[in-house]
């Protein structure tokens, strides 16, 4: 089913259970209002997919609106001004994405196990929901990557494919934590 929302760009990839402050121009929101998310890049462009949220609290800030957003689900942007229509990304639990979510969890472990080692904080015992549209959530938050990079994450389709790039993040950046540290990889 498709929605019409405002729609806000904003200079980081904002992911579903997350809590932002997000600075816009626009005057015409109030709290309870939902709205989309959308990253943009640096040449101005937009992602295919952001997170539909729902404004928590507004402030008034040096001249601008900082609008408190909790995210809630992703979903897909066909943008039209300062509005977009979107339909959601998740319709479902998939059983194959069930399996994956252990392995992520797996993942995840060393990843932070390797972020502590390093100084960088990490907590060894992380834990993450069992839902995987919500496991692919959690893990994109706590990857220390770029923001287009975790876009393309959120890009990457349905719950099964974010927890696979996942996965390939997470050795990726444990890896060369390792390397960093001087430990045979």
């Amino acid at each position: 089913m498709a929605e019409h929302l405002p729609l806000l760009r904003f200079g980081r990839a904002v992911i579903p259970g997350t809590r932002h402050a997000v600075r816009t121009d626009r005057d015409d929101l109030g709290v309870g209002d939902r709205i989309v998310v959308v990253l943009e890049q640096e040449d101005g462009s937009i992602g295919s997919v952001g997170t539909a949220g729902r404004i928590r609290e507004i402030r008034a800030r040096q001249g601008r609106v900082v609008l408190e957003v909790v995210g809630e689900s992703l979903v897909v942007v066909a943008p039209d001004g300062s509005r977009a229509e979107v339909r959601p990304v998740d319709c479902g639990i998939v059983q194959p994405a069930s399996d994956l979510v252990e392995a992520v969890e797996r993942a995840l472990r060393t990843y932070m196990a390797a972020r502590a080692e390093a100084g960088e904080g990490g907590d060894v015992h992380v834990s993450i929901d069992r839902d995987p549209i919500t496991a692919s959530h959690q893990v994109a938050s706590q990857l220390e990557i770029s923001w287009p990079e975790v876009q393309e994450i959120l890009e990457a389709g349905d719950a099964a494919e974010r927890l696979e790039r996942e996965i390939q993040v997470l050795r990726r950046e444990t890896i060369l934590l390792q390397a960093v540290l001087g430990r045979r990889v």
